[in-house]
């Protein structure tokens, strides 16, 4: 699950049905699309590959989602062609979205979880009405990978996954280390708990150096980063940011997109990560 070293990557955050910010986000990072919602390669910007940290689907509204889902379908095939300028990494909402749309027996069925499923999980009810979108999402599912590494040289490398994780769970092919890659410790478990308390291994498995950990998933108010430890989930379903970073050789960037209200926003109680 390595990065080929000859691109610049544009890895993104939870995009959340976020779709036009997500369009805009590339645009200005030079990936444009065309009048059939495609992106063309040219000369000027065929060295450069997109990345998504996950969750794409969930919690906009269904005509978003339903964008959102094409978009990534037509374009994971169209720009993969030839050599991979795409790449799709696992979230906990495609994860669940998965087991829920394909019966998993492990799901329990509790007034709790029926609740959950409507209110986090709302590309279910999509899916289930629209068979063509399920099945596009279904082939989706199966192009993520729960993580990638950019290895540029022993100075300077990138761990990219949807959830923070313990470093002991990084890059292992193992099932549950995969599973800690794509979701950590609950937050709506723990709603009075500080994320620094509930995911202490963000900080105290910090490095001062430039091996970086980039994931999502803990919906913040802007970009956190607490030595080689990076969130980028800027909480653009609630109204805040799209975010991305921008990694060129041994040189790493960010840059966000204001939400553009194209569809109601979300509300959240923010927890800071690296809150010290």
């Amino acid at each position: 699950m390595r990065l080929p070293l000859d691109k610049e990557y544009i890895i993104i955050g939870d995009v959340h049905g976020c779709i036009d910010e997500l369009k805009l986000l590339l645009a200005h990072q030079g990936l444009e699309t065309d009048k059939n919602n495609l992106i063309e390669l040219t000369e000027e910007n065929k060295h450069k590959a997109i990345v998504l940290l996950g969750d794409f689907i969930d919690k906009g509204s269904e005509e978003k989602i339903q964008e959102t889902i094409e978009f990534i379908y037509r374009n994971y095939k169209h720009l993969n062609q030839q050599e991979q300028h795409f790449y799709l990494i696992l979230g906990n909402h495609e994860s669940m979205v998965y087991r829920y749309i394909n019966n998993d027996n492990s799901l329990k069925i509790t007034p709790k979880s029926i609740e959950n499923k409507r209110k986090y999980y709302n590309t279910v009810a999509l899916l289930e009405k629209n068979e063509l979108l399920k099945k596009q999402f279904i082939e989706l599912y199966h192009y993520c990978q729960p993580y990638f590494y950019y290895n540029y040289n022993k100075d300077f490398s990138i761990t990219l996954t949807h959830a923070p994780c313990s470093e002991k769970y990084l890059r292992k092919e193992d099932i549950p280390s995969s599973k800690k890659m794509v979701k950590c410790v609950s937050r709506s478990s723990h709603p009075n708990l500080p994320l620094d308390e509930l995911l202490p291994y963000t900080h105290t498995e910090a490095k001062d150096n430039k091996n970086y950990h980039i994931f999502g998933h803990l919906s913040q108010l802007d970009i956190r980063q607490y030595k080689n430890k990076i969130c980028i989930d800027t909480s653009a379903i609630y109204g805040r940011d799209l975010s991305c970073a921008i990694v060129k050789k041994d040189i790493l960037n960010f840059y966000s997109v204001p939400f553009l209200n194209k569809q109601e926003a979300g509300t959240q109680n923010y927890s800071k990560l690296f809150d010290f």
